[in-house]
This record gives structure tokens, C-alpha cells and sequence, in this order.
């Protein structure tokens, strides 16, 4: 009971509880020196290299091609909250890269960059693995390497045809170690798609290839730089077309489109263009041939082909024959000394040199034995002529026959043209 009465006077007293605070206090204080705050040596590996002034050794022609290691193992004493923020993400060391001016083989120091929550006074001893990297130091080049774009993925039907791919630029650049770069054969730009039905436009990537056509490896890649990184590229997919060939016909002096055969060689080309653009494209009008030049049955005329700019003549010919033939129809011959003329220009009188012409009338027998030569008329007009003496064109005109009969040929009458003024 004394006992009990003691022991409650002793915890409920003041002096108890200062006495046990200051002892849990210095617990606490011990547990952290010996457990939190206590150096202990901590290993942080896979440091990564960082290089400093690489744009100087740039300026100067030159670039690091490797170096050895790549990667850095440092250790640290220091207390476990300073080494829990130490991590191959946290640090790294730096080499300044200034001095260089030459190329070969040089062994580097560097300076270790801690994070920003970290003093170097936190850590009571570094040690290095490695104190030095082997940097190996070549000669920078600017090469010159050709593009090339080779599309066989095909179209979507028989009907289209895939162009030769048009790309820019046709040349980069690859900057890189001379010895590396020299190798670089070409730039090659690889067509995601195939079957393509419409032209296909992208900018691509490419893979770098050597003079064994073979693509650079990981590592070589690493050492170059090209420029530019992309390519754009058109690959046109044009749609082919058999279009055939024609000729306008003038009709007249019994030629009509019932009695008149024409006969084109070749008949049709094959052309290729844009899909929307050739859909309406379906004739190839030669030329014209006016049937009453010709007093021949069957003429011969050659015609340039001639296809739109945004066209292309897949089959190559370049002239087309065409062959026109009037069938059923007879040609007479007549000389007639009815000359005449009109539009005779004011103050001034035509006379008519020529004494007769010689004609040729066409049409269908029946219809040309109604002709006599009482029905044949040549008129030439003067419109715009001028004073002297001229060949004039003149028309051949045959009356008083109804039926489809005219002349064929060109005529012409020789006119002398005098001024009435005093």
C-alpha cells in the first residue's frame, strides 16, 4: 500500500516526466546516429558520359566517333538520405571536349554533376573505377549521298499504270566520320504501300545503305547525321486508255457522210493520264480533209498525233495515214469561158484576162449527165483586192440542176483590176 502510494507520487511528479522525455530524446537521437546519419560506402553504376562543347569540335571539322567506357561506376560514403538521391538518373559526369583540336585517340577526365538537391559536402569520399575515358577523335565529312525511290508494290487493277517515282531532294547530305560516311552508297526510300489505285504522296524516311547495298547497322547509324532526315515522295499512278484516231470531213460536190469511207492507220493510240482527267478523253480529232479539194476518188493525207500536255503517248507513234475514199461517184470534165466577177472595189473595173477554165464537176452518174455546159458558172470575188493584175480564187457554181453535184479542185481566174478615176 506504502509502496503503491510511493510509486503514484513518482510518475504523476513532474520531475518524472522531464527525466523520461530527456531518456526517450536520447533514444531517439542514438537510433538515428547509429541507424540514419551513419556513413556507409554505396556503389552507383551505369553513370552516363555527357560531352560539353560539342558544337566547338563541330566548328573545327571534327566529332567523337566512340569512346570507352560508356558508361562510368562511381562509389560514395555518405549517409543513406544523401545516397538514396544518387542514381544513374541523378548523375552523370562531364567531359569538356574545348581542348581537342586534332584528331586520335585521347584518355579525358571528367567531372562528376551532381543532382540539384545534393552538395558535395554531403559526401565524405568519391571513388572512381575509371578516372579517364578513351575518346577516339576523327575527322567530320560532309557527304554527299544520291537518293534513290524504287516503288514495285504494283496497282490496284490492269488499267493503271505506276510512274517512275518523283521525289526532292535526289541528294543529302550525311555528316559523319570520313571513314564511315565514304561507305554510304545511297539513301534508300522504301514505299509503305502497294496495290495503289490514285497517286500517292508522303514524306519517308530511308535507310542508308553501303556499297554492298547492305543497311548500316546500330551502331554506324549512331555516328552519322543526315540532312534532311525525310524525303518527299510522289509516286503518280496514271490510268491507260486505247483512244481512237479521227477525221473531220468537209462535205460537198456529192461526197456526204453516206458515201464516204475513211480509214485511219493506226486506228487508235494508247495514252495514259490522270484518272479524272482521261475519263472524257475519247477521240483524237487529226485534222480535217474538205472532200471537194481532190478530184481523186481515194486521197492519202498524213496527220501529226498530237496529245494534250497532260497526256502521254504510250505507243510511240508520232504521224497517223489516213486514207479517204469516196465511193459511187463519177467526176466530168467541162471548160467554160462563163467567167464572171463580184464585189468589185468603188472606182474601180475588173477585167477578166482569162478566156476559160477547165472544171471538173462530181457526182453520181445519173446526175451528171443532166449537166451541160450551159449550167457551169465561175464567180471570183474581188473583196480587198488591190489595182494590178491577179490570180484570183474563184468558185464554180453549177445552176439549174437539182441534185447533190459540185467542183472539185481549187480554180482560180486571172483578173486585172483598173482605177475609173481620171
Amino acid at each position: 500500500m506504502i509502496l503503491s502510494k510511493v510509486l503514484n507520487k513518482i510518475f504523476s511528479s513532474r520531475v518524472f516526466y522531464m527525466l523520461f522525455s530527456l531518456l526517450v530524446a536520447i533514444a531517439l537521437w542514438m537510433y538515428v546516429e547509429i541507424n540514419v546519419n551513419q556513413e556507409k560506402t554505396y556503389p552507383v553504376q551505369d553513370i552516363p558520359i555527357v560531352f560539353r562543347n560539342k558544337e566547338v569540335l563541330t566548328d573545327r571539322g571534327l566529332l567523337i566517333s566512340s569512346y570507352s567506357p560508356q558508361t562510368v561506376t562511381l562509389e560514395f560514403d555518405c549517409a543513406p538520405s544523401v545516397a538514396a538521391r544518387l542514381s544513374s538518373q541523378t548523375l552523370s559526369v562531364e567531359i569538356d571536349l574545348a581542348s581537342i583540336t586534332m584528331t586520335g585517340t585521347r584518355p579525358l577526365s571528367y567531372v562528376i554533376i551532381y543532382p540539384s538537391d545534393v552538395t558535395r559536402e554531403s559526401i565524405s569520399a568519391v571513388r572512381q573505377f575509371v578516372d579517364r575515358v578513351s575518346v577516339v577523335v576523327d575527322r567530320l565529312l560532309d557527304w554527299q549521298v544520291q537518293v534513290s525511290v524504287d516503288y514495285r508494290g504494283g496497282t490496284a487493277s490492269d488499267d493503271l499504270i505506276a510512274d517512275a517515282a518523283i521525289y526532292d531532294p535526289q541528294t543529302i547530305i550525311v555528316s559523319g566520320p570520313e571513314d564511315v560516311v565514304t561507305k554510304i552508297k545511297s539513301a534508300n526510300v522504301q514505299i509503305p504501300r502497294e496495290r495503289l489505285s490514285s497517286t500517292f504522296t508522303d514524306d519517308l524516311g530511308f535507310v542508308l545503305l553501303d556499297e554492298n547495298d547492305t543497311e548500316l547497322d546500330e551502331n554506324t547509324l549512331m555516328m552519322v547525321t543526315p540532312n534532311p532526315d525525310t524525303i518527299h515522295v510522289t509516286i503518280p499512278i496514271r490510268q491507260m486508255k486505247d483512244v481512237p484516231l479521227s477525221i473531220a470531213l468537209m462535205y460537198g460536190a456529192g461526197a456526204t457522210d453516206q458515201n464516204t469511207n475513211v480509214i485511219c492507220e493506226p486506228s487508235y493510240i494508247k495514252v495514259a493520264g490522270d484518272p479524272d482527267a482521261i475519263r472524257d478523253f475519247n477521240i483524237i480529232t487529226l485534222g480535217t480533209v474538205d472532200l471537194t479539194r481532190s478530184r481523186d476518188v481515194m486521197t492519202t493525207e498524213a496527220f501529226p498525233i498530237i496529245v494534250p500536255n497532260y497526256l502521254t503517248n504510250l505507243s510511240g507513234e508520232t504521224e497517223a495515214t489516213a486514207t479517204v475514199e469516196v465511193l459511187g461517184l463519177d467526176v466530168d470534165y467541162y471548160s467554160t469561158s462563163n467567167l464572171h466577177v463580184i464585189n468589185t472595189p468603188p472606182v474601180y473595173r475588173a477585167e477578166v484576162r482569162s478566156q476559160s477554165l477547165d472544171v471538173w464537176i462530181r457526182g453520181r452518174r445519173e446526175d451528171l449527165n443532166q449537166i451541160s455546159i450551159e449550167n457551169i458558172r465561175v464567180v471570183a470575188d474581188l473583196t480587198n483586192m488591190r489595182a494590178g493584175t491577179s490570180r484570183v480564187l474563184a468558185k464554180v457554181h453549177v445552176d439549174g440542176i437539182d441534185a447533190d453535184v459540185g467542183a472539185v479542185g481549187e480554180y482560180r481566174i486571172t483578173v486585172t483590176l483598173l482605177s475609173d478615176e481620171p
